[in-house]
């Protein structure tokens, strides 16, 4: 565990992240292993990295340590210490007293990157909205989340929303039969690729194919009601969060997802919110979702002012290389060196000191 005075002193600069992966019930992690720059990257069930998180992830057949999921933040010696030491020790600094007010010393959202392997899939599933899980899981957060693809495989697909209105009787018997294949065939196939942006809302049942490495952000829970259970490390009963079917399922939206919706809503085209020399900030997710989260690229030519007063962030390096420059000195960031900007630190400029252009994903925690 880290003093408080070598905790102290990651307040004065933007804190690295370091890397935090862990196998899951799902294979992958070629991809996510080839973002993070690991050598030799393979398939090996490491196809979860939980970037900015002070959740506990808990996985199906695998060990699940107190502190499995928690970011760790990377000291000055080198040496490594829970995020949540951090926030804990400093929450005003760290995080703003008026988020630290409502959610305590904890982030209110979660960024992850996950990566579909060869022959593998994520089952479908669901998750519950905040109303939802107000109400039956102890929790205030459901899981509204975005998809923002960083790489694909050939032939990578994803399965969202019904193509017309399924009773809840119907869905339960292919359910029950685990007849995935309809499930599927009902479903709104999409094949995104790099750079896309799908925002998706909770209930909407969506599954994901082999071949997708996708960054993040959602409501800071692990909620996940599996359709599926048959040929994974869990059963029926685990498969809906605790709850019983009947309940599990009155969370899950069965209307017709309209394609209008799908393509105009669900398929994100981002939004140039700010220009600077070349430079640009998309925005990437409808302003709703400011309730949830929000998240940002940008598009770094030169330079990039980011001014102070925003709150704290997280910002994810998806190509190219730059450096921080502030009052704080000079940052050096990367793909696979990503950041958290606590809420004491002032302005700072982003540089793009490689070849080609600076593309970064700034994540933001609900706005209050």
């Amino acid at each position: 565990m880290a003093s408080k005075d070598e905790l102290k002193k990651l307040l004065e600069k933007p804190v690295y992240l370091a890397p935090n992966t862990y196998l899951h019930f799902y294979n992958g992690g070629k991809l996510r292993a080839k973002f993070m720059g690991e050598p030799d990257p393979k398939d090996d069930f490491r196809s979860e990295e939980w970037i900015f998180s002070t959740n506990r992830a808990i996985t199906p057949g695998r060990d699940n340590p107190p502190d499995k999921g928690i970011s760790r933040v990377i000291l000055p010696n080198g040496e490594t210490a829970l995020l949540t030491e951090l926030l804990e020790a400093f929450p005003e600094e760290t995080l703003g007293r008026k988020h630290y007010e409502k959610f305590g010393a904890k982030l209110g959202v979660l960024l992850k990157i996950f990566d579909v392997g060869d022959d593998a899939h994520i089952p479908v599933h669901w998750h519950p909205s905040p109303k939802f899980s107000s109400e039956h899981l102890n929790s205030p957060f459901g899981k509204n989340e975005a998809w923002i693809v960083i790489d694909t495989r050939p032939g990578a697909k994803a399965w969202v929303g019904f193509k017309r209105d399924i009773t809840k009787q119907e869905f339960k018997q292919w359910m029950e039969a685990q007849d995935v294949e309809t499930m599927r065939q009902h479903m709104h196939v999409i094949e995104p690729k790099a750079g896309d942006v799908i925002y998706l809302t909770d209930g909407w049942v969506h599954s994901l194919g082999a071949g997708l490495c996708i960054l993040e952000p959602q409501e800071p829970t692990d909620w996940n009601i599996l359709a599926e259970w048959e040929g994974y490390p869990y059963g029926r009963e685990d498969a809906a969060c605790g709850l019983d079917w009947d309940t599990a399922l009155d969370a899950a939206r069965f209307e017709a997802m309209p394609e209008e919706y799908l393509n105009k809503y669900v398929k994100r085209t981002p939004k140039v919110v700010r220009e600077q020399n070349g430079s640009v900030v998309e925005q990437l997710v409808p302003d709703e979702a400011k309730k949830y989260f929000w998240v940002n690229r940008l598009r770094v030519n030169k330079e990039l002012d980011m001014p102070g007063g925003q709150g704290f962030h997280c910002l994810v390096p998806t190509q190219g290389k730059g450096i921080l420059r502030g009052p704080f000195g000079d940052v050096e960031i990367a793909k696979s060196r990503s950041v958290f900007i606590p809420a004491c630190l002032p302005g700072y400029t982003i540089v793009n000191t490689g070849t080609e252009n600076l593309e970064i994903t700034a994540c933001y925690p609900p706005e209050l």
